[in-house]
């Protein structure tokens, strides 16, 4: 009975060990949003969005670029010539989608942070509509409106949240936290929209090696020029803990998503996406003491019940769309892209290199529209 027991066991995690893995890795990436919270409300003086881009970048810009001299990935690190004006403007519009998502993380809950990243997919339909000629049909379009209303309800003013120092969240630091978040999301609609033009012509880690250097190279120039910007060293222990952890939780956070892609449909583990939200509210109960109003709680309903309508609707309504991921945020679109098949796939949204693992014999090439 117990051998039973055992096998049974064994049969249901082998069956399931993908989407577990990509649960674990929507861990990640709320612990990294997590800490990047931390840096930049608590600490004395503050941690700037800038420089959490500058040192998780930069730890990612080395990693890609050993790993593809050490494995000869063909063209690195500048990737054939055709495609390398749309590598830069992936790199560009993704820095802005993961600068929007760390500098919201000031002003807004982590909670409504996260949510508001779920709009990504719909802008990035929207976009793909216009310049890629795919398909955007009436259900993205009326979800991505209820959406917006989801958002005006977030960009009400919560008195509870603090900076660091114990100041005040005021209506226009919010309101314009909120801006920026939304800036964040326009720019990882264009990095996904990007990386569908590249296409096969340029390997996916020479992406996200253009994505780690442009973000790198910007946020220095930021933090060297800018009069009202500086870097900051960790004082504490602590922060220095903080400030690695948020490199490794990234670096697991895509190893986890790339991993489990390989091992389930991407359709079916883009479900554990949605994980992120129970985390971030969970985080702010347990770090925080925080309980959304009933505001920001029906704001965080609409948006991810919107989006959950369109990823439902297009799985019954397209065929192969269990084999498309419905990631969100910016290292989302990085991790499908680095997923191992016949050719080089496309989709962070999410961002780091990870060593691709090659894939069970069951796993079969997954092709996108």
């Amino acid at each position: 009975m117990l051998f039973r027991g055992k096998s049974l066991a064994k049969t249901w995690f082998d069956a399931n060990v993908g989407l577990l893995l990509f649960a674990t890795g929507q861990l990640f990436s709320s612990s990294m949003n997590l800490f990047t919270r931390i840096l930049e409300t608590t600490s004395d003086p503050p941690f700037h969005a800038m420089q959490i881009v500058f040192t998780r970048m930069s730890i990612t810009t080395i990693a890609c670029t050993l790993y593809m001299w050490m494995k000869g990935v063909p063209d690195a690190p500048l990737g054939p010539k055709e495609v390398r004006p749309l590598l830069v403007a992936r790199g560009l519009t993704g820095f802005f989608g993961l600068f929007g998502m760390y500098y919201s993380l000031t002003y807004l809950s982590l909670s409504d942070a996260t949510v508001i990243s779920f709009l990504s997919p719909t802008v990035a339909g929207f976009a793909c509509s216009i310049f890629l000629k795919e398909k955007f049909g009436l259900v993205d379009k009326v979800a991505g409106f209820i959406s917006l209303f989801g958002v005006i309800l977030i960009a009400q003013p919560t008195p509870s949240l603090t900076t660091a120092g114990d100041g005040k969240v005021t209506t226009g630091l919010r309101l314009g936290a909120v801006g920026v978040a939304l800036l964040g999301v326009l720019g990882a609609a264009g990095a996904f929209t990007t990386i569908r033009c590249i296409g096969t012509r340029a390997h996916p880690l020479i992406s996200v090696n253009y994505f780690a250097i442009i973000c790198a190279i910007v946020s220095t120039c930021a933090l060297t020029f800018s009069s009202s910007l500086h870097f900051v060293l960790p004082r504490t222990a602590w922060q220095w803990t903080l400030l690695c952890s948020i490199g490794i939780c990234g670096f697991c956070y895509q190893f986890l998503l790339t991993a489990g892609l390989q091992r389930e449909k991407a359709g079916r583990a883009g479900n554990m996406l949605y994980l992120q939200m129970f985390f971030a509210f969970l985080f702010e109960k347990l770090v925080w003491n925080e309980t959304p109003d009933w505001i920001e709680i029906a704001g965080s309903g609409i948006i991810l019940g919107a989006a959950v309508w369109v990823a439902v609707s297009k799985r019954k309504t397209e065929p192969g769309y269990d084999k498309i991921s419905t990631g969100a945020a910016e290292d989302d679109i990085e991790s499908q892209a680095q997923r191992p098949t016949e050719t080089y796939e496309l989709s962070d949204m999410t961002t780091n290199p990870i060593t691709p693992i090659p894939p069970p014999v069951t796993v079969t090439s997954n092709p996108r529209p």
